[in-house]
């Protein structure tokens, strides 16, 4: 019997030894295998996705290519007028329509800002764009200084950009400036070291500027305070034009530029630079007497935000009008006029006679003589 169980034991144990290996051997294959389809899909995906990074990098020169050889030229002459439009746009000024109410006067010290430079508050399209302005331009208004002179500060200024870049400005120190690189240069006259020279406003003056093709002349109650001939003075004038030069170009750039401003522009607009002016009876037009402005507007809720009025100008608009229509009286012959009554005269005579008459009796009776017993 122990024979037997020690017979089985050694057969078990020989049979055991030679399916070991045969295990041991697939489950290095099994292994192997597993390993195998591990590897597989990250060398497919590896090569997946090599081929699409390549794929874009090496497909998309050959679209741009195909589209510069196709429609390519006119997608690229569109992309850069795509990309100069913005610039242009962005050159371009823009001029606020607002709530814009006519008045008489605007108050050109009128800002919201305290320190640094200031935002335009008055801004209209250029009144002599467009127009032939070969033969010259003329601009008149009256300012009334309100407080001391900022000789940098502006009343008016025309400014162009992009082609017609420039500017056209005179100041409350009466000093007229210009600037346009591609019109002739700059010339600044009535000025010196940034100074005043002469102020010919003064406490208040219609100032009338002339421009013409042969130079400039400026008027303070239609006397002439200076013209071209001051840009020969190097201590009243600075810049590249002469007494001889010609400024037609001056007067070719004026026809082009965009924006007219009131009390901003020149190249000081700052708190410190303000114009204290009170602008009023402005006239923009051309030497054969067409007006082109003469206009005073503001925008109502702009002003008003900033604390300014127009409604007292609008009143006192009114006020001056009824004013002068109740002095507009017309004269007539009273002569001329029938009129129907009775006289009183009949009634005055009878009267006067009664009052005669009593005063001489009273008179009798008191120098009578009188007899007393």
């Amino acid at each position: 019997m122990k024979k037997r169980i020690i017979a089985l034991l050694v057969a078990g144990i020989v049979a055991g030894l030679g399916v070991m290996p045969v295990t041991a051997a697939e489950m290095e294959q099994v292994m192997d295998s597993a390993a195998s389809n591990e590897k597989m899909p990250n060398e497919e995906m590896s090569n997946e996705e090599m081929s699409n990074e390549e794929m874009p990098n090496e497909e998309m020169p050959n679209e741009q290519d195909s589209n510069k050889q196709g429609s390519g030229e006119e997608t690229s002459n569109e992309e850069v007028s795509n990309e100069e439009t913005p610039n242009e746009e962005a050159a371009a000024i823009v001029i606020p329509k607002g709530n814009l109410v006519d008045v008489d006067v605007i108050d050109l010290s009128l800002h919201a800002e305290t320190i640094g430079d200031f935002t335009p508050v008055y801004v209209y399209e250029n009144p002599f764009k467009g127009k032939d302005t070969s033969k010259g331009a003329i601009i008149e208004f009256y300012a009334n200084p309100t407080w001391e002179v900022h000789v940098l500060g502006t009343i008016f200024a025309i400014n162009g950009s992009g082609e017609y870049d420039g500017k056209l400005y005179f100041t409350p120190g009466s000093y007229l400036g210009f600037n346009s690189a591609e019109f002739g240069g700059f010339f600044d006259a009535n000025l010196f070291n940034y100074n005043i020279v002469t102020d010919y406003i003064k406490d208040g003056a219609l100032i009338r500027i002339e421009l013409m093709p042969e130079g400039f002349a400026v008027y303070a109650d239609n006397v002439l305070c200076y013209d071209q001939t001051i840009l020969n003075n190097p201590e009243a004038a600075d810049g590249d034009f002469t007494a001889d030069s010609d400024f037609s170009g001056v007067l070719t750039w004026l026809s082009g530029a965009e924006a007219l401003y009131f009390g901003y522009g020149s190249w000081w607009n700052t708190v410190s630079d303000c114009a204290n002016i009170e602008l009023s009876h402005i006239s923009f037009r051309l030497p054969d007497g067409t007006v082109l402005m003469d206009k005073l507007q503001a925008d109502k809720d702009l002003v008003e935000s900033l604390g300014g009025s127009v409604e007292t100008t609008i009143a006192e608009t009114q006020q001056t009008e009824l004013k002068l229509a109740d002095v507009n009286v017309e004269i007539f012959d009273i002569d001329s006029v029938m009129y129907e009554g009775s006289s009183v005269f009949p009634l005055m005579a009878a009267a006067v006679t009664v009052v005669v008459l009593g005063s001489l009796i009273t008179i009798i009776l008191v120098c009578r003589p009188r007899t007393y017993e």
